[in-house]
């Protein structure tokens, strides 16, 4: 009698084993069906916008504006201004935008020297990082001397 009490126990042990698999097998095939659904990914664009040529101590309003696909995105995880003097880069500065609706993103500056200044915006959002830049010359400067501007026109 207990010969088959154990047999009965074990079979029981392996009907159980067996339905736990299916059962898990089965929610992992769902979670991943659910995950692959066959669509592309849209790509997080940031189109930055500013004026090419400014005054020393003039107000400067740069804008980084934000989309995934076609949505604007109000909600990105972190969005900040580099700014740099051209061939200074080791002393650049990051600055919080100030966040305007429609998923755009504005620097206000003013540059205390002539010269020329880089904009760089870092923006992470929707899992993916995107960091254009533009470039602003400050009071008296000549346009063709920056190695900098040559390098990102090219771009």
């Amino acid at each position: 009698m207990n010969i088959s009490v154990k047999e009965g126990g074990t079979r029981m042990r392996k009907m159980i084993g067996i339905i736990l698999m299916f059962a898990l097998l089965s929610a992992c095939g769902n979670s991943a069906a659910s995950n692959d659904k066959g669509e592309v990914p849209e790509l997080l664009e940031v189109k930055l916008t500013g004026p090419e040529q400014v005054e020393k101590n003039e107000s400067v309003i740069v804008k980084a504006a934000v989309t995934y696909g076609d949505t604007p995105v109000d909600d990105a995880d972190d969005v900040q201004f580099e700014v740099w003097k051209d061939g200074d880069k080791d002393n650049s500065k990051m600055i919080q935008p100030k966040k305007e609706n429609k998923g755009v993103y504005e620097l206000h500056t003013a540059f205390k020297q002539d010269g020329l200044y880089m904009i760089q915006v870092h923006v992470t959002a929707k899992q993916q990082h995107n960091m254009p830049k533009t470039n602003i010359h400050v009071g008296e400067v000549k346009k063709e001397s920056s190695s900098t501007e040559k390098e990102s026109s090219h771009h």
